[in-house]
């Protein structure tokens, strides 16, 4: 029985792809890595050739000649690549390290098929699917140059990646590290869903096609390919197709997600979800399901990564995750979103959208916090009778009703020029406020509120000879901004009630008048705006400065209104 060339399984004669890595082996298309492994022919002769080469494997004999495929070493192709060596040979052609002689810089040649030479149709496809990879720009993916033709053959010029693809890897050093996993899984993601957004899928998604570069970061190779080269069920390694591309249905987006929750299995486990030794095997084995939890392979796996495993091998395509950015989402730890912006990537809509995926609450819990935010609602309208300022000042008149008061108020006490521009507003004063919770501890000590004879809420009113612009650029005119410094400004502050509180007229700066000097004042028309009987008031020396200049200076104390224990001073 002869052995597959790349991972040395034992295959049965009559099997065309190795069962375990799924290499072609239909007749010369064989998968050939430069090392001294056997080359088979056709079927009839691989026993015999097995049995030769068992004792000669891993060293090479004077009469045996190294095979370069069908360019030696320092060929030139098209005057501009000069070939190095080749890489490996399989189902999908012979690939080629070469030297790009024009743009100074290395590139891997992948050689087609000469079917695909013979045929105009698939060649038409082949076109199509470069034209659409060479959009694909991302650190996870390969890029694709260019589609040349030499003597007869289609090639592709591609990215170089000097590194080693996942599947040897996998055989070589088994599972990643949970940490690397995860770190090499959102890299899959983020290199795929920018295949998917160019409209690019890949229909052959498996380990063999991911690479990791030198600088250990996931490269995937083959975009599109495995559409133009294979046919039907060839169009693509079974042991990674999603049901419907294996049952020769439409292949979307969402077939690439079935597939990558099978290189995330062997990832995370370091082995396959399905083994088979041909694809009615396969088709069986998945038809039961039969597929080892990951858990059980791995005993401290996150269980948020089988979850997703899961998720991306659901039968139906409607259940998977809509694109790799969900899959990475759903991913314990880290955000893609932030990862795509430290690197540098504009995200796109979907990471975005995906950014914000999480699992559903259940609704119990949305019903318990719905609860509680209606709870807390009705609370805060019932507090708020009790506790809010505006529940406890009277406000019954309307900022109109009140700046008519305080024209009407201006007019009668200050004589000047009309006005040229004016501003109104509420202003809050605590000064009470604090002197009230520190001097009464009685439940009842904010009734007093309801009369609006306390300065807490006061409207005011300014007019001014010249335009009132702020000090502070963008803002509004204050009480205080700008500074009442310009002669016939004046000021006006009332109660929500229309009683004056204080009134301030600035002087003019010059006064040239020789008219003898002015009766006393009559202070009568300010106590009858503030509405306080003046008879009750009793003269008192002045004690506070006035902010502008004043002739002269008054001052009286009496019954506060609304509270008999209080004095008040004016």
């Amino acid at each position: 029985m002869p052995a597959c060339p790349v991972c040395a399984a034992d295959v049965p004669d009559t099997l065309e792809v190795c069962p375990r890595c799924s290499t072609p082996l239909w007749n010369d298309d064989v998968t050939r890595l430069a090392d001294s492994r056997p080359r088979y022919g056709d079927r009839d002769s691989r026993g015999a050739r097995a049995a030769r080469d068992n004792d000669s494997r891993g060293r090479l004999t004077s009469t045996d000649a190294i095979d370069h495929g069908r360019f030696p070493p320092g060929a030139i192709l098209d005057g501009r690549y000069r070939i190095v060596g080749r890489l490996g040979r399989g189902g999908m052609g012979e690939v080629y390290r070469a030297d790009d002689l024009k743009l100074g810089q290395p590139v891997a040649l992948k050689f087609l098929p000469e079917a695909l030479d013979r045929d105009p149709a698939r060649l038409t496809q082949l076109h199509t699917e470069v034209r659409l990879a060479r959009q694909v720009s991302h650190p996870n993916v390969c890029r694709v140059y260019d589609v040349g033709e030499f003597e007869g053959h289609t090639f592709l010029s591609m990215e170089y990646v000097d590194g080693e693809d996942l599947a040897l890897l996998l055989r070589r050093v088994g599972r990643f590290p949970a940490d690397r996993a995860i770190e090499l899984a959102r890299q899959m993601c983020a290199g795929l869903a920018a295949a998917h957004d160019r409209g690019v899928v890949h229909r052959d998604l498996k380990p063999a096609n991911i690479m990791l570069d030198g600088s250990g970061r996931i490269r995937i190779t083959d975009f599109g390919l495995a559409g133009v080269i294979g046919e039907t069920l060839r169009a693509g390694t079974p042991a990674y197709m999603a049901p419907e591309q294996l049952a020769g249905g439409e292949v979307t987006p969402r077939s690439d997600i079935y597939s990558l929750g099978l290189v995330l299995y062997e990832l995370f486990t370091g082995q396959r979800a399905l083994d088979a030794a041909n694809v009615a095997e396969l088709i069986a084995k998945r038809e039961r399901a039969q597929i080892t939890p990951p858990s059980v392979l791995v005993r401290d796996l996150d269980e948020a990564v089988e979850r997703v495993i899961f998720r991306c091998l659901a039968p139906d395509p409607a259940k998977r995750p809509a694109t790799a950015i969900a899959v990475a989402a759903r991913l314990p730890g880290g955000d893609p979103l932030a990862a795509a912006l430290a690197a540098g990537e504009t995200p796109s809509p979907e990471m975005v959208a995906a950014a914000g995926e999480t699992n559903a609450l259940h609704v119990a819990a949305g019903l318990s916090l719905l609860a509680f935010v209606v709870l807390g609602l009705i609370a805060c309208a019932i507090a708020a009778d009790r506790t809010s300022l505006l529940a406890r000042v009277p406000l019954d008149k309307s900022l109109d009703a009140l700046e008519d008061r305080a024209r009407t108020l201006t007019a009668s006490i200050a004589d000047g020029e009309p006005a040229v521009d004016t501003a109104r507003g509420i202003m809050l004063s605590s000064e009470y406020l604090s002197y009230v919770e520190k001097t009464d501890q009685r439940r009842t000590r904010w009734d007093s509120l309801a009369t609006g004879r306390f300065p807490t809420l006061s409207f005011w009113y300014r007019a001014s000879p010249v335009l009132l612009v702020p000090e502070r650029p963008a803002l509004r005119p204050t009480v205080g901004d700008p500074p009442p410094m310009i002669a016939g400004m004046v000021t006006a502050v009332l109660d929500p009630q229309g009683r004056l509180q204080e009134f301030v007229r600035v002087p003019p700066q010059l006064d040239a008048s020789t008219a003898p000097p002015a009766a006393p004042a009559n202070w009568k028309p300010l106590f009858d705006a503030a509405d306080l009987d003046m008879s009750a008031f009793a003269s008192d020396a002045p004690a506070w400065t006035p902010r502008v200049y004043a002739d002269a200076r008054a001052a009286w104390t009496g019954p506060y209104p609304g509270r008999a224990d209080l004095r008040a001073r004016v």
